[in-house]
Parts: structure tokens; sequence; C-alpha cells
């Protein structure tokens, strides 16, 4: 497994350019760089996913299992964070109006995503005789149980967006009320996840950092006025939280501190990103897909476990798992896309007052 991560360095090396003194990666916060940064992490996950269906034997196996233990839950924090950035950047250019659509190009379009993607998992299901419970099926609809597929960040971002849209809705004058009130309403969650569903603490232990995007997003210029001033400055926030961020480890396992130890994290992959620019056309893709890559890779690792491939030879499994998570994530993007232009995209429907002249 070492091999592959070994891999994945080499490919975000390729393309790297690191800014000297008095520089800064002026484009670090766009979307073009935010997507190659994605593209590392859902590669992470497919690898820590890997892991669920492999066990470690070896020395080069047991290097990474040690890397991903460190890593934990550390693989989806930018996720969070780059989805409430782009939210309230969204909401500065569009508005109102932009939060008047969040019911449909945000909430639903995602359930839709997610469910479509549940159908292909039903339908292996049946041809495997995996049995599935009715009601089991039902919740999986909405991320709270599984088919199969990994469902807890599908939840939690459903129920972050349910958040994200009434606090907007009911401060739409006020952005940093807006702010709050969803910080306080992902807090509910947390909360309510912690005490009374019984469910994992990678459930909730890293939502704080969507709100933390939004954050980000309102006092952008505030922090680019402090911390790109000058290299003495920016290091000085670098090694404060990168310390911050090692003594989180050490202490990091009730899960506040834990949700601390995300927080701090993902501000240095801000910071480093500042001066460190990563992208080519492997990472692009990933981040391109990140839904479908994640979403979909359960698909063939099960089926491939299944007839024993993984038993034969663990590095074959990998390759062939991820070229066919490629492969199906490249066709369901396009047949979503296609869905979506055809229930979604009502710019090329034709006005009322137009059909009634035909």
């Amino acid at each position: 497994m070492i091999l592959f991560f070994i891999i994945l360095a080499l490919v975000c090396v390729y393309g790297m350019k690191i800014y000297g003194p008095k520089e800064f990666n002026q484009d670090y916060i766009s979307m073009s760089n935010t997507t190659a940064v994605k593209g590392v992490f859902v590669f992470l996950i497919f690898m820590s996913h890997f892991l669920q269906y492999y066990t470690p034997v070896d020395a080069f196996d047991m290097q990474y299992k040690a890397i991903r233990v460190f890593i934990g839950q550390l693989v989806v924090v930018m996720f969070f964070f780059y989805s409430g950035y782009g939210i309230l950047e969204s909401v500065k250019r569009k508005g109102t109006d932009y939060i008047k659509g969040f019911p449909v190009n945000r909430i639903l379009k995602t359930l839709l995503h997610l469910d479509l993607a549940l159908v292909l998992y039903i339908i292996r299901n049946l041809i495997m005789n995996v049995k599935m419970k009715p009601m089991q099926i039902i919740l999986s609809l909405f991320g709270w149980d599984t088919v199969g597929n990994s469902n807890w960040f599908m939840f939690a971002v459903l129920i972050l967006y349910v958040a994200i849209y009434l606090s907007f809705m009911l401060f739409r004058k006020h952005k940093f009320l807006a702010i709050l009130a969803s910080t306080v309403l992902t807090g509910v969650y947390v909360i309510a996840m912690h005490e009374f569903s019984g469910k994992e603490e990678y459930w909730y232990n890293t939502v704080m950092c969507l709100p933390l995007g939004m954050y980000y997003s309102f006092f952008k210029e505030k922090i680019h006025s402090i911390v790109m001033k000058n290299d003495i400055i920016y290091h000085i926030a670098l090694v404060a939280v990168f310390v911050a961020f090692m003594f989180a480890h050490e202490n990091k396992r009730p899960f506040v501190i834990y949700t601390m130890w995300t927080l701090l994290f993902t501000v240095l992959v801000v910071l480093v990103t500042m001066k460190v620019k990563i992208g080519n056309k492997a990472l692009y893709w990933l981040g391109n897909h990140v839904f479908s890559v994640y979403i979909l890779q359960r698909f063939p690792m099960a089926i491939f476990k299944r007839i024993d491939v993984i038993d034969s030879n663990r590095y074959l499994f990998f390759i062939l798992s991820f070229v066919a998570t490629v492969i199906m994530a490249e066709l369901f993007d396009r047949g979503v896309a296609a869905l979506d232009k055809v229930l979604f995209d009502r710019k090329k429907r034709p006005a009322k007052a137009d059909l009634k002249k035909v």
C-alpha cells in the first residue's frame, strides 16, 4: 500500500509550483486550485476504503496503515471546507436568488445523484444475492443506512445544506448572522448525533469544517492583508498552526478536541496552498469527479472481493478497483449531467409566452 501512497506523492509533485520569497499563490483558493487539492484527498479516501477490504500483513502495508491511522478523518475535511467557502462566495455573487434555488440546486440534486448511485448498488446486490431489508433501502436513500455504499458523508452534507438554507433564508440581508445561525445548527447536529444517534464519531466530528469555510470566505480579505503581508508573518502563522495541530493530535481522544484537530488541519492545508500550487490532469480529473468516485468506489471493490481477487493479489485488486471506479465515475457523471440538463436546466426551456405562440 505504501507504493500507491508514493505514487500519489509523485503525481502531486508533477506540475507542482513552489513560490519563493515575497511570492504567494494568488490563485490558491480558486476553483481550479481547490479542484486539484480535492483530487488528492479523494484518492486518499479510496486508499482508506481499500483497507476495509484488505488486512495489512507485510511491513510495507503496515507503513501505510500507520499513515492512515495518523490521517484519520482528515481525508474529508477539505471537502467540507471548500463547500462552505464556495457557498458563501456564490451568495456574494448571486445574493438571495442563490439561496432561493438551494433546495433544488443543492439539496434535491445531491439527493437525486445519491439515489441514482444507490440503484446501481441495489441491482448489484440482487445479482450477488446480498440480502437487503426494505427499511434499510429506504433509509439508504437519505444516507442514514447503506446498501454497500459509503453513506455518512452524504447524510451529513444533506443535513448541513438544510441548515444553511434555513439560516440564510432567515437572515437574508445579514451574511454574518446567517453564518452564525448555520454554525449553531451544525452544532445542534453534532450534539444530537453524539448524544442520541448511536452512530460512530466520524458521522459528526469533521462537519464544523463547513461553516469554517464560510467564515474564511467572509473574512478572506482581512486574512490576506495579514497573513500574506510578508513572509515573516506567513511563516509565523504556518508554524503556529502546525504546532497547535500536532498538540491537538496528541490529545485528540475527546471528540471536541478531535474536531479542533480537523479545523487546524484545514487551516494548515490552506496556508500551505498559499505557497505551494499543485495541479495536473490526473488530479483535476479526480477533483472534478469527487462525488462519483466517492460513492461508486465500493461497487467494484465488493465484486472483486467476492471473486477472491484480493486474496490472490492485493495490488491487482487495488488497480482493478481503481480503474473500474474511474470508468464508472466518468459514465455516471455523463449520464447524470444529461439528466440534470433535462430536469433542472431552465435556461433553455421556452417561456410560457413563447409556448402560447406555438
